[in-house]
Protein backbone atom coordinates (compact mmCIF):
# COMPACT_ATOMS: atom_id res chain seq x y z
CA UNK A 1 0.00 0.00 0.00
CA UNK A 2 1.67 3.49 -0.65
CA UNK A 3 1.31 6.77 0.82
CA UNK A 4 -1.50 7.87 -0.80
CA UNK A 5 -3.81 4.71 -0.34
CA UNK A 6 -6.80 4.91 1.50
CA UNK A 7 -7.99 2.95 4.22
CA UNK A 8 -11.32 1.56 5.25
CA UNK A 9 -12.54 4.78 6.52
CA UNK A 10 -11.90 6.43 3.63
CA UNK A 11 -8.92 8.30 5.03
CA UNK A 12 -5.75 8.58 3.62
CA UNK A 13 -3.39 5.74 5.13
CA UNK A 14 -0.79 8.21 6.94
CA UNK A 15 -3.68 9.24 9.12
CA UNK A 16 -4.42 5.70 10.15
CA UNK A 17 -0.47 5.22 11.11
CA UNK A 18 -0.58 8.59 12.67
CA UNK A 19 -3.54 7.83 14.91
CA UNK A 20 -1.51 4.47 16.20
CA UNK A 21 1.08 6.18 16.52
CA UNK A 22 -0.73 9.23 19.01
CA UNK A 23 -2.05 6.03 20.58
CA UNK A 24 1.19 4.55 21.59
CA UNK A 25 2.57 8.18 22.57
CA UNK A 26 -0.08 8.24 24.77
CA UNK A 27 0.49 5.07 26.58
CA UNK A 28 3.85 5.99 27.69
CA UNK A 29 3.90 6.47 30.97
CA UNK A 30 4.20 10.40 32.16
CA UNK A 31 8.25 11.87 32.41
CA UNK A 32 9.12 9.03 30.48
CA UNK A 33 11.45 8.44 27.57
CA UNK A 34 10.88 5.52 24.97
CA UNK A 35 12.34 4.86 21.40
CA UNK A 36 9.25 4.65 18.74
CA UNK A 37 9.48 1.79 16.61
CA UNK A 38 11.43 1.76 13.33
CA UNK A 39 9.70 2.77 10.02
CA UNK A 40 10.40 -0.41 8.39
CA UNK A 41 9.52 -2.30 11.61
CA UNK A 42 6.42 -0.59 11.78
CA UNK A 43 5.41 -0.61 8.24
CA UNK A 44 5.46 -4.63 8.59
CA UNK A 45 3.27 -4.76 11.44
CA UNK A 46 1.03 -1.97 9.82
CA UNK A 47 1.14 -3.54 6.46
CA UNK A 48 1.64 0.07 4.81
CA UNK A 49 4.74 1.02 2.83
CA UNK A 50 8.17 2.90 4.75
CA UNK A 51 6.91 6.13 2.58
CA UNK A 52 3.25 6.29 4.46
CA UNK A 53 5.12 5.82 7.57
CA UNK A 54 7.28 8.99 7.04
CA UNK A 55 4.85 11.00 6.49
CA UNK A 56 2.82 9.81 9.69
CA UNK A 57 6.15 10.40 11.55
CA UNK A 58 7.05 13.63 9.67
CA UNK A 59 3.71 14.89 11.53
CA UNK A 60 4.38 14.24 14.86
CA UNK A 61 8.02 15.74 14.53
CA UNK A 62 6.44 19.19 13.10
CA UNK A 63 4.06 18.65 15.91
CA UNK A 64 7.04 18.36 18.92
CA UNK A 65 5.30 15.37 19.82
CA UNK A 66 8.50 13.14 18.64
CA UNK A 67 12.28 13.95 18.69
CA UNK A 68 14.54 12.04 15.83
CA UNK A 69 17.74 11.38 17.46
CA UNK A 70 21.08 10.47 14.33
CA UNK A 71 21.22 7.12 13.76
CA UNK A 72 19.19 6.20 16.78
CA UNK A 73 15.31 6.74 15.48
CA UNK A 74 12.65 8.54 16.93
CA UNK A 75 11.64 8.87 20.47
CA UNK A 76 8.91 10.53 22.72
CA UNK A 77 8.14 11.57 26.03
CA UNK A 78 5.49 10.65 28.52
CA UNK A 79 3.37 14.25 29.05
CA UNK A 80 2.41 14.98 32.32
CA UNK A 81 -0.06 18.00 31.30
CA UNK A 82 -2.90 16.67 32.24
CA UNK A 83 -2.04 14.53 35.31
CA UNK A 84 -3.05 16.55 37.97
CA UNK A 85 -6.47 17.11 36.29
CA UNK A 86 -7.01 13.70 35.39
CA UNK A 87 -6.69 12.58 39.69
CA UNK A 88 -9.13 16.00 40.16
CA UNK A 89 -11.67 15.38 43.25
CA UNK A 90 -13.92 17.43 40.30
CA UNK A 91 -15.18 15.01 38.40
CA UNK A 92 -16.02 17.60 35.59
CA UNK A 93 -12.18 18.07 35.51
CA UNK A 94 -11.51 14.43 34.85
CA UNK A 95 -13.92 14.41 32.32
CA UNK A 96 -12.56 17.37 30.45
CA UNK A 97 -9.25 15.67 30.95
CA UNK A 98 -9.67 12.68 29.76
CA UNK A 99 -11.29 13.77 26.21
CA UNK A 100 -7.74 15.43 25.64
CA UNK A 101 -6.22 12.13 25.36
CA UNK A 102 -5.65 11.36 21.76
CA UNK A 103 -5.83 7.75 22.17
CA UNK A 104 -9.39 8.27 24.02
CA UNK A 105 -12.74 7.13 22.27
CA UNK A 106 -14.59 10.09 23.38
CA UNK A 107 -18.56 9.27 23.55
CA UNK A 108 -19.21 12.23 26.03
CA UNK A 109 -18.83 15.34 23.68
CA UNK A 110 -21.76 18.18 23.28
CA UNK A 111 -21.07 18.94 19.73
CA UNK A 112 -20.70 16.92 16.62
CA UNK A 113 -17.66 16.88 15.14
CA UNK A 114 -17.21 19.95 12.80
CA UNK A 115 -18.49 19.49 8.95
CA UNK A 116 -15.45 19.16 6.34
CA UNK A 117 -17.54 20.84 3.87
CA UNK A 118 -17.90 24.33 5.93
CA UNK A 119 -13.97 23.60 7.15
CA UNK A 120 -13.36 23.79 3.36
CA UNK A 121 -15.44 26.72 2.88
CA UNK A 122 -14.10 28.77 5.57
CA UNK A 123 -10.51 27.91 4.17
CA UNK A 124 -11.74 29.57 0.72
CA UNK A 125 -13.10 32.66 1.96
CA UNK A 126 -10.30 32.63 4.02
CA UNK A 127 -7.92 32.64 0.84
CA UNK A 128 -10.10 35.20 -1.18
CA UNK A 129 -9.88 37.49 1.48
CA UNK A 130 -6.23 37.25 2.61
CA UNK A 131 -5.56 37.92 -1.22
CA UNK A 132 -7.93 41.23 -0.94
CA UNK A 133 -6.34 42.69 1.92
CA UNK A 134 -2.80 41.22 1.80
CA UNK A 135 -1.07 43.31 4.95
CA UNK A 136 -4.39 42.02 6.91
CA UNK A 137 -6.71 44.30 8.69
CA UNK A 138 -5.06 47.20 10.27
CA UNK A 139 -7.96 49.52 10.98
CA UNK A 140 -10.15 50.67 13.11
CA UNK A 141 -10.18 47.68 16.07
CA UNK A 142 -13.44 46.81 17.23
CA UNK A 143 -13.50 45.22 20.36
CA UNK A 144 -17.00 44.14 20.24
CA UNK A 145 -16.13 41.78 16.82
CA UNK A 146 -15.97 42.72 13.40
CA UNK A 147 -18.96 45.17 12.03
CA UNK A 148 -19.58 42.64 9.07
CA UNK A 149 -20.25 39.81 11.60
CA UNK A 150 -22.29 41.23 13.76
CA UNK A 151 -24.48 42.31 10.77
CA UNK A 152 -24.38 38.85 9.36
CA UNK A 153 -25.54 37.78 12.89
CA UNK A 154 -27.97 40.20 13.74
CA UNK A 155 -29.83 39.74 9.97
CA UNK A 156 -29.69 36.10 10.89
CA UNK A 157 -32.10 36.51 14.07
CA UNK A 158 -33.93 39.12 12.33
CA UNK A 159 -37.36 38.35 11.87
CA UNK A 160 -39.39 41.31 10.43
CA UNK A 161 -39.74 44.92 10.74
CA UNK A 162 -41.30 45.28 14.33
CA UNK A 163 -38.73 42.16 15.90
CA UNK A 164 -35.70 43.33 14.14
CA UNK A 165 -32.03 42.94 15.66
CA UNK A 166 -28.70 45.49 14.46
CA UNK A 167 -25.02 45.23 14.59
CA UNK A 168 -24.90 47.00 17.60
CA UNK A 169 -26.92 44.63 19.67
CA UNK A 170 -24.53 41.77 18.74
CA UNK A 171 -21.29 40.76 20.55
CA UNK A 172 -19.08 38.61 19.61
CA UNK A 173 -16.60 36.44 22.00
CA UNK A 174 -13.75 34.19 22.01
CA UNK A 175 -15.55 31.38 22.99
CA UNK A 176 -19.38 30.34 24.87
CA UNK A 177 -17.63 30.44 28.02
CA UNK A 178 -16.50 34.39 27.73
CA UNK A 179 -19.77 35.11 26.20
CA UNK A 180 -21.46 33.59 28.98
CA UNK A 181 -19.56 35.94 31.80
CA UNK A 182 -20.15 38.28 29.57
CA UNK A 183 -24.09 37.89 29.41
CA UNK A 184 -23.34 37.41 33.73
CA UNK A 185 -21.38 40.17 33.93
CA UNK A 186 -23.77 42.95 32.17
CA UNK A 187 -26.68 41.32 34.45
CA UNK A 188 -25.18 41.64 37.50
CA UNK A 189 -25.97 38.35 38.87
CA UNK A 190 -24.46 38.23 42.25
CA UNK A 191 -26.74 36.98 44.80
CA UNK A 192 -29.75 36.81 42.04
CA UNK A 193 -32.46 34.05 41.80
CA UNK A 194 -31.93 32.05 38.26
CA UNK A 195 -33.74 29.41 37.46
CA UNK A 196 -32.22 26.74 34.91
CA UNK A 197 -34.00 23.49 33.17
CA UNK A 198 -31.67 19.76 34.34
CA UNK A 199 -29.92 18.33 32.78
CA UNK A 200 -28.23 21.99 31.83
CA UNK A 201 -24.94 22.14 30.06
CA UNK A 202 -21.55 22.28 32.57
CA UNK A 203 -20.51 25.56 30.82
CA UNK A 204 -24.44 26.95 31.62
CA UNK A 205 -23.76 26.02 35.47
CA UNK A 206 -20.42 26.83 36.10
CA UNK A 207 -20.50 30.31 35.08
CA UNK A 208 -24.11 30.79 37.10
CA UNK A 209 -22.17 29.76 40.46
CA UNK A 210 -18.61 31.56 39.60
CA UNK A 211 -21.29 34.96 38.76
CA UNK A 212 -22.50 34.35 42.35
CA UNK A 213 -26.00 33.67 41.13
CA UNK A 214 -28.47 31.33 43.45
CA UNK A 215 -29.28 28.78 40.94
CA UNK A 216 -32.27 26.94 41.44
CA UNK A 217 -32.52 23.51 39.27
CA UNK A 218 -36.05 22.68 37.79
CA UNK A 219 -35.07 18.41 37.15
CA UNK A 220 -36.91 17.68 33.60
CA UNK A 221 -39.39 14.08 33.70
CA UNK A 222 -38.03 10.89 31.59
CA UNK A 223 -40.36 11.98 29.17
CA UNK A 224 -38.59 15.67 29.32
CA UNK A 225 -41.49 17.87 29.95
CA UNK A 226 -41.05 20.46 32.39
CA UNK A 227 -42.32 20.10 36.03
CA UNK A 228 -45.06 23.28 35.23
CA UNK A 229 -46.24 22.79 38.78
CA UNK A 230 -42.76 23.67 40.48
CA UNK A 231 -41.99 26.27 38.32
CA UNK A 232 -45.06 27.73 39.28
CA UNK A 233 -44.30 27.61 43.44
CA UNK A 234 -40.91 28.86 42.27
CA UNK A 235 -41.74 32.43 40.86
CA UNK A 236 -44.28 33.00 43.87
CA UNK A 237 -42.00 31.98 46.47
CA UNK A 238 -38.44 33.86 45.04
CA UNK A 239 -37.66 36.83 43.25
CA UNK A 240 -36.60 35.37 40.22
CA UNK A 241 -34.13 37.28 38.13
CA UNK A 242 -33.21 35.21 34.96
CA UNK A 243 -34.48 31.65 33.78
CA UNK A 244 -32.12 29.73 31.07
CA UNK A 245 -34.13 28.01 28.21
CA UNK A 246 -32.97 26.13 24.87
CA UNK A 247 -33.79 27.62 22.07
CA UNK A 248 -35.86 24.98 20.11
CA UNK A 249 -34.79 21.47 22.48
CA UNK A 250 -33.10 21.01 25.41
CA UNK A 251 -29.84 19.88 25.45
CA UNK A 252 -28.28 17.98 26.93
CA UNK A 253 -31.65 16.09 27.18
CA UNK A 254 -32.27 16.51 23.54
CA UNK A 255 -36.03 16.46 23.55
CA UNK A 256 -38.32 19.35 22.64
CA UNK A 257 -40.61 20.81 25.21
CA UNK A 258 -43.69 21.31 23.28
CA UNK A 259 -45.25 24.19 22.52
CA UNK A 260 -48.41 24.30 24.80
CA UNK A 261 -45.57 24.15 28.02
CA UNK A 262 -43.60 26.80 25.70
CA UNK A 263 -46.52 29.38 25.94
CA UNK A 264 -47.14 28.46 29.23
CA UNK A 265 -43.56 28.88 30.22
CA UNK A 266 -43.83 31.95 28.42
CA UNK A 267 -46.44 33.50 29.92
CA UNK A 268 -45.67 32.35 33.61
CA UNK A 269 -42.14 34.53 32.85
CA UNK A 270 -44.26 37.45 31.74
CA UNK A 271 -46.49 37.31 34.78
CA UNK A 272 -43.25 37.32 37.37
CA UNK A 273 -40.88 39.79 34.89
CA UNK A 274 -38.63 36.96 34.68
CA UNK A 275 -35.72 37.29 32.12
CA UNK A 276 -35.11 34.67 29.72
CA UNK A 277 -31.28 34.05 28.58
CA UNK A 278 -32.00 31.57 25.17
CA UNK A 279 -29.42 29.32 24.75
CA UNK A 280 -29.74 28.57 20.81
CA UNK A 281 -25.93 26.76 20.53
CA UNK A 282 -27.78 23.89 19.00
CA UNK A 283 -30.66 25.41 17.74
CA UNK A 284 -30.17 24.98 14.28
CA UNK A 285 -29.63 21.08 14.72
CA UNK A 286 -33.67 20.60 15.62
CA UNK A 287 -35.06 17.58 13.89
CA UNK A 288 -37.74 19.52 13.03
CA UNK A 289 -40.01 22.77 12.96
CA UNK A 290 -40.52 24.12 16.49
CA UNK A 291 -41.10 27.48 18.45
CA UNK A 292 -38.55 29.11 19.62
CA UNK A 293 -38.96 31.31 23.15
CA UNK A 294 -37.62 34.27 21.23
CA UNK A 295 -41.00 33.84 19.25
CA UNK A 296 -42.94 34.18 22.76
CA UNK A 297 -41.01 36.50 25.02
CA UNK A 298 -40.92 40.00 25.10
CA UNK A 299 -37.73 41.82 23.61
CA UNK A 300 -37.36 44.52 27.01
CA UNK A 301 -36.82 40.72 28.58
CA UNK A 302 -34.93 38.84 25.99
CA UNK A 303 -30.96 37.91 25.29
CA UNK A 304 -30.05 35.17 23.52
CA UNK A 305 -26.32 33.44 23.30
CA UNK A 306 -24.98 31.00 20.34
CA UNK A 307 -22.18 29.50 18.38
CA UNK A 308 -21.06 28.09 14.89
CA UNK A 309 -19.37 25.32 17.18
CA UNK A 310 -21.83 22.86 16.05
CA UNK A 311 -20.62 23.68 12.20
CA UNK A 312 -16.75 24.57 12.22
CA UNK A 313 -15.47 23.11 15.89
CA UNK A 314 -12.57 24.76 17.25
CA UNK A 315 -11.49 26.39 14.20
CA UNK A 316 -14.05 29.15 14.45
CA UNK A 317 -15.25 28.91 18.63
CA UNK A 318 -16.32 32.18 18.62
CA UNK A 319 -20.03 32.47 20.40
CA UNK A 320 -22.21 35.39 20.01
CA UNK A 321 -24.35 37.44 22.65
CA UNK A 322 -27.16 39.22 21.34
CA UNK A 323 -28.69 41.42 23.75
CA UNK A 324 -30.61 45.09 23.49
CA UNK A 325 -30.05 45.94 26.95
CA UNK A 326 -26.91 46.89 28.98
CA UNK A 327 -25.22 48.24 25.62
CA UNK A 328 -22.22 50.03 28.37
CA UNK A 329 -21.45 47.59 30.65
CA UNK A 330 -21.33 44.89 27.96
CA UNK A 331 -19.11 47.34 25.79
CA UNK A 332 -16.97 47.80 28.89
CA UNK A 333 -16.42 44.29 29.31
CA UNK A 334 -15.19 44.32 25.52
CA UNK A 335 -12.94 46.66 26.12
CA UNK A 336 -11.11 45.33 29.30
CA UNK A 337 -11.05 41.59 27.75
CA UNK A 338 -7.79 40.52 27.14
CA UNK A 339 -8.36 38.57 23.96
CA UNK A 340 -8.31 40.50 20.68
CA UNK A 341 -10.66 39.32 18.23
CA UNK A 342 -8.83 38.18 14.84
CA UNK A 343 -10.80 40.64 12.30
CA UNK A 344 -10.17 38.45 9.23
CA UNK A 345 -11.36 35.19 10.91
CA UNK A 346 -14.42 37.26 11.49
CA UNK A 347 -15.25 38.77 8.21
CA UNK A 348 -14.66 34.65 6.65
CA UNK A 349 -17.68 33.85 8.81
CA UNK A 350 -19.51 36.71 8.29
CA UNK A 351 -19.48 35.96 4.46
CA UNK A 352 -20.05 32.33 5.73
CA UNK A 353 -22.98 33.07 6.79
CA UNK A 354 -24.31 35.81 5.08
CA UNK A 355 -23.27 34.24 1.23
CA UNK A 356 -25.42 30.92 2.22
CA UNK A 357 -22.60 28.03 2.97
CA UNK A 358 -23.67 28.25 6.64
CA UNK A 359 -27.22 27.41 5.80
CA UNK A 360 -25.79 24.80 3.24
CA UNK A 361 -23.76 23.51 5.43
CA UNK A 362 -26.46 23.33 8.04
CA UNK A 363 -29.01 21.35 6.22
CA UNK A 364 -26.58 18.54 5.40
CA UNK A 365 -25.21 18.47 9.17
CA UNK A 366 -28.91 17.99 10.57
CA UNK A 367 -29.91 15.29 8.20
CA UNK A 368 -26.59 13.42 8.56
CA UNK A 369 -26.88 13.67 12.50
CA UNK A 370 -30.23 12.62 12.40
CA UNK A 371 -29.26 9.27 10.45
CA UNK A 372 -26.51 8.71 13.03
CA UNK A 373 -28.06 9.26 15.92
CA UNK A 374 -31.21 7.17 15.17
CA UNK A 375 -28.55 4.12 14.16
CA UNK A 376 -26.28 4.85 17.74
CA UNK A 377 -29.95 4.51 19.19
CA UNK A 378 -30.68 1.29 17.69
CA UNK A 379 -27.36 -0.23 18.84
CA UNK A 380 -27.67 1.10 22.45
CA UNK A 381 -31.03 -0.03 22.18
CA UNK A 382 -30.13 -3.68 21.70
CA UNK A 383 -27.44 -3.94 24.06
CA UNK A 384 -28.36 -1.35 26.77
CA UNK A 385 -32.29 -1.96 26.75
CA UNK A 386 -32.49 -3.72 29.95
CA UNK A 387 -30.14 -1.38 31.66
CA UNK A 388 -30.59 1.86 30.50
CA UNK A 389 -33.71 4.49 29.64
CA UNK A 390 -33.02 6.18 26.57
CA UNK A 391 -34.42 9.88 25.86
CA UNK A 392 -35.73 10.47 22.27
CA UNK A 393 -33.51 12.85 20.87
CA UNK A 394 -34.83 15.70 18.88
CA UNK A 395 -32.00 17.45 17.82
CA UNK A 396 -28.17 17.53 17.79
CA UNK A 397 -25.55 14.63 18.43
CA UNK A 398 -26.47 13.27 21.55
CA UNK A 399 -28.18 10.59 23.34
CA UNK A 400 -29.45 11.12 26.80
CA UNK A 401 -29.95 8.02 29.32
CA UNK A 402 -30.55 6.81 32.46
CA UNK A 403 -29.79 3.47 34.39
CA UNK A 404 -32.84 1.32 35.22
CA UNK A 405 -31.59 0.71 38.31
CA UNK A 406 -28.95 2.42 40.99
CA UNK A 407 -25.08 2.59 39.85
CA UNK A 408 -22.26 4.42 40.96
CA UNK A 409 -21.74 6.36 37.51
CA UNK A 410 -18.58 7.62 39.11
CA UNK A 411 -17.64 4.13 39.35
CA UNK A 412 -18.65 3.28 35.84
CA UNK A 413 -16.94 6.30 34.27
CA UNK A 414 -13.83 5.75 35.68
CA UNK A 415 -14.23 1.46 34.82
CA UNK A 416 -14.73 2.94 30.92
CA UNK A 417 -11.64 5.39 31.15
CA UNK A 418 -9.09 2.62 32.16
CA UNK A 419 -10.77 0.74 29.22
CA UNK A 420 -9.78 4.20 26.74
CA UNK A 421 -13.34 5.13 26.50
CA UNK A 422 -15.43 8.49 27.56
CA UNK A 423 -18.90 9.08 28.54
CA UNK A 424 -20.23 11.89 30.08
CA UNK A 425 -21.74 10.97 33.24
CA UNK A 426 -24.60 12.86 34.53
CA UNK A 427 -23.07 14.32 37.56
CA UNK A 428 -21.56 17.18 35.47
CA UNK A 429 -25.25 18.36 34.49
CA UNK A 430 -26.49 19.86 37.73
CA UNK A 431 -25.11 21.60 40.74
CA UNK A 432 -27.51 19.72 43.41
CA UNK A 433 -27.44 16.26 42.15
CA UNK A 434 -30.36 15.75 40.29
CA UNK A 435 -28.50 14.06 37.36
CA UNK A 436 -26.32 11.16 39.24
CA UNK A 437 -27.92 8.27 37.51
CA UNK A 438 -27.65 9.70 34.25
CA UNK A 439 -25.18 9.64 31.74
CA UNK A 440 -24.91 11.74 28.39
CA UNK A 441 -23.11 10.00 25.13
CA UNK A 442 -22.00 11.33 21.49
CA UNK A 443 -21.92 8.39 18.94
CA UNK A 444 -20.97 10.89 15.77
CA UNK A 445 -18.15 10.49 14.11
CA UNK A 446 -17.21 6.76 15.98
CA UNK A 447 -17.86 3.41 13.14
CA UNK A 448 -20.14 1.16 13.85
CA UNK A 449 -17.85 -1.65 16.08
CA UNK A 450 -17.00 1.33 17.93
CA UNK A 451 -20.50 1.97 19.12
CA UNK A 452 -20.86 -1.90 19.70
CA UNK A 453 -17.21 -2.22 21.52
CA UNK A 454 -18.72 1.30 24.11
CA UNK A 455 -22.37 -0.64 24.20
CA UNK A 456 -20.64 -3.77 25.29
CA UNK A 457 -18.23 -2.30 28.15
CA UNK A 458 -20.78 0.23 29.00
CA UNK A 459 -23.09 -2.90 29.75
CA UNK A 460 -20.62 -4.71 31.88
CA UNK A 461 -19.49 -1.67 33.57
CA UNK A 462 -23.16 -1.12 34.48
CA UNK A 463 -23.86 -4.32 35.99
CA UNK A 464 -20.30 -4.60 37.94
CA UNK A 465 -21.25 -0.93 40.18
CA UNK A 466 -24.88 -1.26 40.70
CA UNK A 467 -25.84 -0.49 44.61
Amino acid sequence: MNGAAKDKAGAFAYQGVYRYLLRLIDGIDPGERTKLPSLRALGRTLDVSVSTVQAAYGMLEAEGRIEPIAKSGYYARGSTVFGPALASPDLLQRVLAGACQSDMDVFGRAAPAPRADALKALLRFEVELARRYPAGLCGVVQPCGELELRHAVATRYTRCLDDHWCADDVYIGSDLLNVLHMAWNAMQLQGAVVVVLVPCGWRILRTLQQAGARVVELALDAQGRVPLQRLQEVLAGHQVRLMVLGASFHAPHGTCIDDADKRTIASLLDRHGVWVAEDDTEGDLCFQGTLRFRDLVAPQRLLIFGSLHHLVGAEAPFAYLLSRHWQVRLQQYCLQRTTVAPPLRHKVLARFISGGSYDDCLGLQRDALQRQVSAFITVLHARLHERLQLASTAGGACVWARSRVPVDMRSVFEDLRRQRLLIAPGGIFSLQGHCHQHLRLNGCGHSTEQWERCATALSAALEAHGV
